[in-house]
């Protein structure tokens, strides 16, 4: 079939009943366009007007009348909506205001005093407009703040991330029992506000060490305030660390099958960490020269399609390197996977997944 054709099959979440219309998503990326104020921590991570203009069109940014800063939110969300992306994901969204991973992005945090729900809604109604499903990211980026943003970060332990990715990072401090309790507590809050806000559920996407324990109490409490048949659950999922010492392939196969047990009904795969991106570097070199890329179009369908046969029930998708929409198209018709993540080509053009649905599009200019 041609890709016009398998690309645009809808494919449903089997918990919540959820059906997401085609199968390519926009991947998590961060928006950089909310509030910042280095002098005051409770003036940060407000969404600004041009956040919601990626997710709906400009024609209903004039007819609804709202404060400047929740236009802005939605107005920045304009372009993937009207793109055609069957699955939008919001990017990075901290769970606690001192722990960021970078500056103006957005923040949900129970502390801040504005209204994180109508602050959320515009942009969520954006997304959901033109009838796709919204997941926004929720995260703790634990050792992975920048050390100007934060001396001393709150992490899993109080190994320092080495300079990477032209940043330096905090010297992290250790996480009690008590403080790993309410962070759990601050992901159910951050979700139910983000229910309350219209979205159709979250992805998961905190720091990966010592990740299973941590994400499947975090799905427990979840789900005993949200229903997996009314709330989704989604992780984006490293295949691997690429990193000495690191989660290794067998062990992630073991973890997603947990996960999916657990409750989670999408999995988002790519891999590689801030020590060894598998986006940056000598990893992106190495993924970029494999044979599968060249022959098959993503750096991580290998891996990915590895961890679909431990799945008996969730989607899986994976981002990475996706260009040609004849690639993307066999992947999902031979069933190797169920979706394919844009990222980069969606920045590049918003109208990527229109024109591929068309027929008109072939291939990424990137």
């Amino acid at each position: 079939m041609e890709p016009s054709v398998v690309l645009a099959q809808p494919i449903t979440l089997k918990l919540s009943g959820k059906t997401i219309p085609n199968r390519l998503y926009r991947t998590p990326l961060s928006e950089y366009a909310s509030t910042y104020d280095e002098d005051n921590v409770e003036n940060s991570g407000k969404p600004l007007a041009r956040y919601a203009e990626l997710y709906q069109g400009m024609s209903d940014l004039i007819k609804e009348k709202m404060e400047v800063l929740e236009a802005n939110y939605k107005q920045f969300n304009t372009e993937i909506a009207d793109g055609g992306a069957g699955l939008i994901c919001f990017g990075n969204i901290p769970i606690h205001r001192d722990n960021l991973e970078n500056y103006n992005n957005a923040v949900l945090d129970p502390n801040n005093p504005w209204d994180p729900v109508a602050a959320f809604a515009p942009a969520i109604k954006a997304v959901k407009s033109r009838g796709a499903l919204c997941l926004p990211q929720l995260q703790f980026p634990g050792r992975q703040v920048p050390e100007f943003l934060n001396k001393h970060p709150k992490s899993s332990s109080d190994i320092q991330l080495k300079p990477c990715l032209n940043k330096t990072y905090g010297k992290p401090t250790p996480l009690t029992k008590s403080e790993i309790k309410e962070l759990i507590g601050r992901y159910v809050w951050a979700s139910d506000v983000l229910e309350k806000a219209g979205a159709d559920g979250i992805i998961y996407g905190g720091s990966l060490e010592n990740r299973a324990r941590f994400i499947l109490e975090v799905v427990a409490a979840i789900k005993s305030k949200l229903p997996s048949d009314k709330f989704v659950i989604a992780a984006k999922f490293s295949c691997q660390d690429f990193i000495e010492g690191g989660q290794s392939f067998a062990e992630q196969c073991v973890v997603i099958k947990w996960l999916e047990e657990a409750g989670v009904d999408f999995f988002d795969i790519s891999g590689g960490t801030y020590e060894s991106p598998a986006w940056r570097g000598n990893i992106m070199t190495e993924l970029t020269e494999r044979s599968s890329q060249k022959i098959r179009g993503s750096y991580f369908i290998e891996w990915a399609q590895e961890l679909k046969k431990v799945l008996s029930r969730a989607v899986i998708g994976t981002t990475g390197g996706w260009r040609d929409a004849y690639r993307m198209s066999e992947a999902v018709e031979n069933g190797d996977i169920d979706m394919i993540g844009l990222g980069r080509p969606l920045r590049e053009d918003p109208q990527f997944v229109n024109g591929v649905l068309r027929g008109d599009v072939i291939e990424s200019k990137l």
